[in-house]
Protein backbone atom coordinates (compact mmCIF):
# COMPACT_ATOMS: atom_id res chain seq x y z
CA UNK A 1 0.00 0.00 0.00
CA UNK A 2 1.42 3.42 -1.07
CA UNK A 3 2.20 5.04 2.14
CA UNK A 4 1.25 8.31 1.33
CA UNK A 5 -2.62 9.40 0.91
CA UNK A 6 -4.02 12.06 -0.78
CA UNK A 7 -5.68 14.88 0.27
CA UNK A 8 -9.11 13.92 0.14
CA UNK A 9 -8.51 10.38 1.69
CA UNK A 10 -6.91 12.27 4.50
CA UNK A 11 -9.70 14.41 4.79
CA UNK A 12 -12.14 11.69 4.96
CA UNK A 13 -10.27 9.55 7.77
CA UNK A 14 -10.09 12.84 9.59
CA UNK A 15 -13.81 12.84 9.35
CA UNK A 16 -14.52 9.48 10.39
CA UNK A 17 -11.95 9.41 13.16
CA UNK A 18 -13.89 12.62 14.46
CA UNK A 19 -16.92 10.90 13.97
CA UNK A 20 -16.27 7.81 15.80
CA UNK A 21 -14.55 10.27 18.79
CA UNK A 22 -17.51 11.66 19.42
CA UNK A 23 -19.37 8.38 19.74
CA UNK A 24 -16.99 6.93 21.67
CA UNK A 25 -17.21 10.16 23.97
CA UNK A 26 -21.20 10.01 24.24
CA UNK A 27 -20.95 6.50 24.79
CA UNK A 28 -18.56 6.82 27.65
CA UNK A 29 -20.19 10.02 29.47
CA UNK A 30 -23.55 8.00 29.26
CA UNK A 31 -21.83 4.97 30.94
CA UNK A 32 -20.34 7.06 33.36
CA UNK A 33 -23.84 8.84 34.13
CA UNK A 34 -25.22 5.60 34.36
CA UNK A 35 -22.84 4.12 36.80
CA UNK A 36 -23.56 6.97 39.27
CA UNK A 37 -26.62 5.38 40.46
CA UNK A 38 -27.04 2.06 38.17
CA UNK A 39 -26.89 -1.11 40.79
CA UNK A 40 -25.26 0.85 43.15
CA UNK A 41 -25.15 0.78 47.18
CA UNK A 42 -24.26 3.78 48.98
CA UNK A 43 -23.94 3.40 52.53
CA UNK A 44 -23.25 6.43 54.75
CA UNK A 45 -22.33 6.60 58.66
CA UNK A 46 -23.45 10.39 59.63
CA UNK A 47 -21.60 10.75 62.88
CA UNK A 48 -23.37 12.74 65.68
CA UNK A 49 -22.99 14.09 69.27
CA UNK A 50 -26.77 14.32 70.35
CA UNK A 51 -27.84 16.91 67.30
CA UNK A 52 -24.52 17.89 67.44
CA UNK A 53 -22.17 17.52 64.33
CA UNK A 54 -19.01 15.00 65.91
CA UNK A 55 -15.86 17.11 65.19
CA UNK A 56 -12.12 16.08 66.66
CA UNK A 57 -10.52 18.21 68.78
CA UNK A 58 -14.52 19.79 69.89
CA UNK A 59 -15.40 19.96 73.75
CA UNK A 60 -18.48 18.05 73.91
CA UNK A 61 -20.31 18.13 77.77
CA UNK A 62 -21.29 15.35 79.15
CA UNK A 63 -22.55 14.15 82.41
CA UNK A 64 -22.48 10.24 83.46
CA UNK A 65 -24.62 8.16 85.27
CA UNK A 66 -22.12 7.57 88.02
CA UNK A 67 -23.13 9.84 91.08
CA UNK A 68 -19.13 11.00 91.73
CA UNK A 69 -17.90 14.48 91.96
CA UNK A 70 -16.65 14.02 87.95
CA UNK A 71 -20.02 13.51 86.67
CA UNK A 72 -20.00 16.77 84.96
CA UNK A 73 -17.26 16.03 82.07
CA UNK A 74 -16.03 17.76 78.50
CA UNK A 75 -14.39 15.51 76.06
CA UNK A 76 -12.01 16.10 72.99
CA UNK A 77 -12.41 13.21 70.53
CA UNK A 78 -9.38 12.67 68.40
CA UNK A 79 -10.24 9.48 67.02
CA UNK A 80 -13.42 7.30 66.23
CA UNK A 81 -12.81 4.21 63.74
CA UNK A 82 -14.62 0.60 63.21
CA UNK A 83 -14.76 -1.81 60.38
CA UNK A 84 -17.71 -2.57 58.68
CA UNK A 85 -17.78 -5.91 57.53
CA UNK A 86 -19.83 -8.43 55.88
CA UNK A 87 -22.67 -6.46 53.93
CA UNK A 88 -25.61 -8.18 52.96
CA UNK A 89 -28.74 -7.01 51.60
CA UNK A 90 -31.92 -8.82 52.33
CA UNK A 91 -35.34 -9.54 49.98
CA UNK A 92 -38.79 -9.76 50.86
CA UNK A 93 -38.33 -13.58 51.08
CA UNK A 94 -35.76 -13.37 53.67
CA UNK A 95 -33.00 -14.31 50.95
CA UNK A 96 -29.56 -12.52 51.34
CA UNK A 97 -27.31 -11.24 49.03
CA UNK A 98 -23.52 -10.74 50.19
CA UNK A 99 -21.29 -7.99 48.99
CA UNK A 100 -18.36 -10.11 48.31
CA UNK A 101 -14.75 -8.57 50.38
CA UNK A 102 -17.02 -6.13 51.94
CA UNK A 103 -14.32 -4.92 54.95
CA UNK A 104 -14.99 -1.11 55.11
CA UNK A 105 -12.94 0.94 57.83
CA UNK A 106 -15.02 3.98 58.55
CA UNK A 107 -13.23 6.46 60.88
CA UNK A 108 -12.68 9.73 61.74
CA UNK A 109 -8.89 10.22 63.05
CA UNK A 110 -6.49 12.55 63.28
CA UNK A 111 -2.56 11.25 61.57
CA UNK A 112 -1.46 7.92 63.04
CA UNK A 113 2.38 6.84 63.38
CA UNK A 114 2.61 2.99 61.84
CA UNK A 115 5.43 1.12 62.27
CA UNK A 116 4.91 -1.09 59.04
CA UNK A 117 5.39 2.43 56.75
CA UNK A 118 8.80 3.11 55.82
CA UNK A 119 10.43 5.46 57.90
CA UNK A 120 7.73 5.26 60.20
CA UNK A 121 5.78 7.19 57.80
CA UNK A 122 2.10 8.70 58.85
CA UNK A 123 -1.07 6.98 58.33
CA UNK A 124 -3.24 10.51 57.32
CA UNK A 125 -5.66 12.43 59.00
CA UNK A 126 -8.68 10.93 57.24
CA UNK A 127 -12.37 11.25 57.77
CA UNK A 128 -14.50 8.66 56.18
CA UNK A 129 -18.10 8.23 56.26
CA UNK A 130 -19.24 7.07 52.94
CA UNK A 131 -18.94 3.75 51.19
CA UNK A 132 -19.96 3.34 47.52
CA UNK A 133 -20.56 -0.30 46.01
CA UNK A 134 -20.97 -0.54 42.78
CA UNK A 135 -22.16 -3.66 40.63
CA UNK A 136 -24.82 -4.76 43.28
CA UNK A 137 -27.28 -7.77 42.22
CA UNK A 138 -30.47 -6.15 40.91
CA UNK A 139 -33.54 -7.17 43.07
CA UNK A 140 -35.93 -5.61 46.00
CA UNK A 141 -34.35 -4.91 49.13
CA UNK A 142 -36.17 -4.31 52.35
CA UNK A 143 -32.96 -4.70 54.93
CA UNK A 144 -29.65 -4.50 55.15
CA UNK A 145 -26.60 -6.68 57.33
CA UNK A 146 -23.47 -5.52 58.29
CA UNK A 147 -20.92 -6.83 61.49
CA UNK A 148 -19.11 -4.62 63.07
CA UNK A 149 -15.22 -6.19 63.27
CA UNK A 150 -13.14 -9.07 61.19
CA UNK A 151 -14.26 -13.00 61.33
CA UNK A 152 -12.02 -15.23 62.53
CA UNK A 153 -9.89 -16.19 59.63
CA UNK A 154 -8.80 -12.52 59.03
CA UNK A 155 -8.67 -11.71 62.21
CA UNK A 156 -6.26 -15.12 62.82
CA UNK A 157 -3.86 -14.14 60.19
CA UNK A 158 -3.51 -10.07 59.88
CA UNK A 159 -1.36 -10.68 56.84
CA UNK A 160 -4.87 -11.63 54.93
CA UNK A 161 -6.04 -9.36 52.68
CA UNK A 162 -9.72 -8.81 51.34
CA UNK A 163 -11.32 -5.89 50.70
CA UNK A 164 -9.33 -3.17 52.31
CA UNK A 165 -8.07 -5.24 55.45
CA UNK A 166 -4.51 -4.63 55.79
CA UNK A 167 -1.30 -3.84 58.12
CA UNK A 168 -1.13 -0.15 57.17
CA UNK A 169 -3.86 1.64 58.61
CA UNK A 170 -2.83 1.35 62.25
CA UNK A 171 -6.04 -0.91 63.21
CA UNK A 172 -3.58 -4.15 64.34
CA UNK A 173 -0.60 -4.40 66.79
CA UNK A 174 1.11 -1.60 64.79
CA UNK A 175 -1.28 0.84 66.66
CA UNK A 176 -0.12 -0.71 70.21
CA UNK A 177 -2.93 -3.38 70.27
CA UNK A 178 -2.52 -5.81 72.90
CA UNK A 179 -2.79 -8.42 70.49
CA UNK A 180 -0.31 -8.64 68.08
CA UNK A 181 -2.46 -11.16 65.28
CA UNK A 182 -5.21 -9.36 65.51
CA UNK A 183 -7.54 -6.30 64.44
CA UNK A 184 -9.22 -3.34 66.43
CA UNK A 185 -12.42 -3.76 65.65
CA UNK A 186 -13.86 -0.38 67.31
CA UNK A 187 -11.75 2.50 68.77
CA UNK A 188 -12.73 5.62 70.60
CA UNK A 189 -9.55 7.88 71.75
CA UNK A 190 -10.60 11.06 73.86
CA UNK A 191 -9.58 13.66 76.38
CA UNK A 192 -11.60 14.22 78.81
CA UNK A 193 -11.92 17.34 81.34
CA UNK A 194 -13.15 17.51 84.57
CA UNK A 195 -12.43 20.71 86.77
CA UNK A 196 -8.97 21.40 86.39
CA UNK A 197 -8.29 17.74 85.85
CA UNK A 198 -8.01 15.94 82.73
CA UNK A 199 -7.45 12.38 81.64
CA UNK A 200 -7.32 9.75 78.30
CA UNK A 201 -9.83 7.78 77.21
CA UNK A 202 -8.65 4.80 75.12
CA UNK A 203 -11.49 2.42 74.63
CA UNK A 204 -10.34 -0.35 72.08
CA UNK A 205 -12.62 -3.22 71.63
CA UNK A 206 -11.56 -6.73 69.29
CA UNK A 207 -11.62 -10.49 69.70
CA UNK A 208 -13.21 -13.91 68.03
CA UNK A 209 -15.40 -14.01 70.59
CA UNK A 210 -17.03 -10.51 70.30
CA UNK A 211 -17.19 -10.95 66.47
CA UNK A 212 -20.34 -13.53 67.24
CA UNK A 213 -23.21 -11.48 67.40
CA UNK A 214 -21.56 -8.35 65.92
CA UNK A 215 -24.03 -8.23 63.10
CA UNK A 216 -26.13 -5.22 62.66
CA UNK A 217 -29.93 -6.23 61.05
CA UNK A 218 -31.64 -2.97 59.86
CA UNK A 219 -35.06 -2.73 57.83
CA UNK A 220 -35.85 -0.60 55.85
CA UNK A 221 -39.61 1.75 55.74
CA UNK A 222 -40.35 -0.04 52.16
CA UNK A 223 -39.05 -2.02 50.01
CA UNK A 224 -36.55 -0.32 47.46
CA UNK A 225 -35.40 -1.69 43.90
CA UNK A 226 -32.04 -1.67 42.79
CA UNK A 227 -31.73 -2.47 39.32
CA UNK A 228 -29.85 -0.27 36.20
CA UNK A 229 -32.10 2.90 36.68
CA UNK A 230 -31.44 3.48 40.32
CA UNK A 231 -29.31 2.44 43.60
CA UNK A 232 -29.96 2.86 46.93
CA UNK A 233 -28.64 4.90 49.82
CA UNK A 234 -28.61 3.85 53.34
CA UNK A 235 -27.92 6.38 55.95
CA UNK A 236 -27.01 5.41 59.45
CA UNK A 237 -26.86 8.00 62.13
CA UNK A 238 -24.08 7.00 64.39
CA UNK A 239 -24.02 8.63 67.95
CA UNK A 240 -21.13 9.01 69.93
CA UNK A 241 -22.58 9.98 72.89
CA UNK A 242 -24.23 6.74 73.47
CA UNK A 243 -20.94 5.12 73.09
CA UNK A 244 -20.08 6.40 76.10
CA UNK A 245 -22.73 4.59 78.01
CA UNK A 246 -20.32 1.62 78.00
CA UNK A 247 -19.48 2.78 81.64
CA UNK A 248 -21.39 4.39 83.77
CA UNK A 249 -18.31 6.23 84.64
CA UNK A 250 -15.93 6.92 82.19
CA UNK A 251 -13.72 8.73 84.20
CA UNK A 252 -12.72 5.94 86.09
CA UNK A 253 -12.76 3.35 83.41
CA UNK A 254 -10.87 4.53 80.99
CA UNK A 255 -9.29 2.29 79.46
CA UNK A 256 -10.96 -0.64 77.74
CA UNK A 257 -8.54 -3.56 76.54
CA UNK A 258 -8.01 -6.95 76.63
CA UNK A 259 -8.01 -7.14 80.40
CA UNK A 260 -11.36 -5.67 80.27
CA UNK A 261 -13.60 -8.55 78.00
CA UNK A 262 -16.66 -7.49 80.00
CA UNK A 263 -16.18 -3.50 78.92
CA UNK A 264 -15.25 -4.59 75.55
CA UNK A 265 -18.41 -6.49 74.91
CA UNK A 266 -20.53 -3.51 76.39
CA UNK A 267 -18.77 -1.05 73.76
CA UNK A 268 -19.86 -3.00 70.73
CA UNK A 269 -23.26 -3.59 72.05
CA UNK A 270 -23.39 0.61 72.90
CA UNK A 271 -22.14 0.74 68.90
CA UNK A 272 -24.56 -1.60 67.49
CA UNK A 273 -27.72 -1.13 69.85
CA UNK A 274 -27.62 1.97 70.62
CA UNK A 275 -25.31 4.39 68.92
CA UNK A 276 -26.29 2.89 65.38
CA UNK A 277 -29.67 4.05 63.89
CA UNK A 278 -31.31 4.26 60.40
CA UNK A 279 -31.81 7.65 59.16
CA UNK A 280 -33.08 7.11 56.11
CA UNK A 281 -32.86 4.55 53.35
CA UNK A 282 -34.08 5.76 50.28
CA UNK A 283 -33.59 5.33 45.87
CA UNK A 284 -30.92 6.71 44.06
CA UNK A 285 -31.87 8.20 40.69
CA UNK A 286 -29.30 10.61 39.87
Amino acid sequence: MNRYFTISRKIYVFATLLCVASFTACSKDELQENQSSSNTLRLQFDSKFGDQDFELKKRYPYRTASGTAESDLELSFDRLRYWVSNVKLVKADGSEVAIPESYYLIEETGAITVPHLKQDEQYPATKRDEVTIPHVEAGSYNAIKFSIGVEPKYNDNITLRAGELGLLNGMGFSDGWMWFTSYIFQKLDATMYSGTESKSLRWDSGSNALYEGAEKSITFPSAITIDQKQGLNVHVKVDVRELLTTSNDPWQNNMITQSTPELMLAFRNALLEKAMQLESATAITE
